[in-house]
């Protein structure tokens, strides 16, 4: 399998916090793959997503069906976006907030897989390869990993709004909570017992999003 640098990690993972903190696109080495185009995935559209909520075609634009709920952007039968024309996205500049956010080397980071037949997004995740970089970079990264690991493992544990049997969702919280995971006093939190990381993992994820602007 062809290896695809995914560039330094402590500089993906501050990244990847600003992404979630809403400060920032993620600016993803994508190269040729769409794989994210490709996958059958729906697509949350904020009100703000001016652009693709004029542009989708009526059969492909779910409105939501409660008050305070989402549109969604649908695909085709073989998965692909209605905005994907020749291979390219046909409103890239004013695509949705979901797309521009969305990287799939968190799946590398945490060491997870995106749910569902999604070969293309699978084959990139596996071929990801970040730069160790330094000791503490290598700490991080093993922290990201080991919180992505736990939260999958312990998915029934979290409260429901955290879908933490969702690979997405079990990844993003990885990344907010990583520092759960890093080593303390010598002994990771895990050490703690199951029921008490859970705890820190939740109360660490709502300061996250507490302190985030968006």
């Amino acid at each position: 399998m062809k290896v695809v640098e995914a560039g330094p990690f402590g500089e993906w993972l501050a990244a990847m916090r600003a992404v979630l903190r809403g400060e920032r696109d993620a600016d993803v080495p994508c190269g040729d793959c769409v794989g994210c185009c490709v996958s059958a995935y729906p697509i949350p559209l904020r009100p703000t997503d001016h652009v693709a909520l004029d542009k989708v075609p009526a059969r492909h634009l779910h409105l939501p069906s409660e008050s305070g709920g989402l549109a969604r952007m649908g695909y085709g039968e073989d998965g692909v976006c209605p905005m994907l024309c020749a291979g390219t996205c046909s409103i890239y500049s004013g695509r949705p907030q979901t797309c521009r956010d969305y990287d799939c080397r968190i799946y590398a980071a945490t060491g997870l897989l995106p749910d569902g037949q999604r070969p293309v997004i699978r084959e990139r995740v596996l071929a990801w390869r970040f730069e160790p970089g330094s000791a503490e970079d290598a700490a991080a990264a093993a922290a990201v990993r080991a919180a992505g690991q736990f939260i999958r493992r312990h998915a029934d544990a979290f409260p429901a709004s955290m879908r933490a049997g969702s690979a997405t969702a079990a990844a993003v919280l990885a990344v907010k909570t990583y520092q759960v995971f890093s080593p303390a006093d010598g002994l990771p939190a895990v050490m703690e017992g199951e029921a008490r990381t859970v705890e820190r993992v939740i109360a660490t994820a709502h300061a996250f999003d507490l302190a985030s602007p968006k």
